[in-house]
């Protein structure tokens, strides 16, 4: 699915969705195509499975997004350093 096939399907939510297909470009990851997991009414609600979910599998592309963005502009962040293990 198509992020514009998204919002027209779930207008005015907060959807909870995984990339299936994505990619970089100029620091920005580009998705391509989208499984909707669950939708939401309430940022948090959506936030809260979001979390709970990246927990259980974390090498999931999960996001959250409010359909009213006409575009998604997901700014990747570069890691540097150590992380607590």
């Amino acid at each position: 699915m198509l992020w514009e096939e998204v919002r027209k399907a779930y207008p005015d939510k907060w959807v909870v969705f995984e990339a299936i297909e994505a990619h970089s470009d100029s620091n920005y990851r580009i998705v391509d195509d989208i499984a909707v997991i669950d939708t939401f009414d309430d940022s948090m609600d959506a936030f809260r499975l979001h979390n709970e979910l990246h927990k259980q599998k974390p090498n999931r592309e999960l996001y959250f997004f409010h359909t009213s963005r006409e575009d998604l502009d997901i700014l990747e962040k570069k890691w540097t350093g150590l992380r607590k293990i």
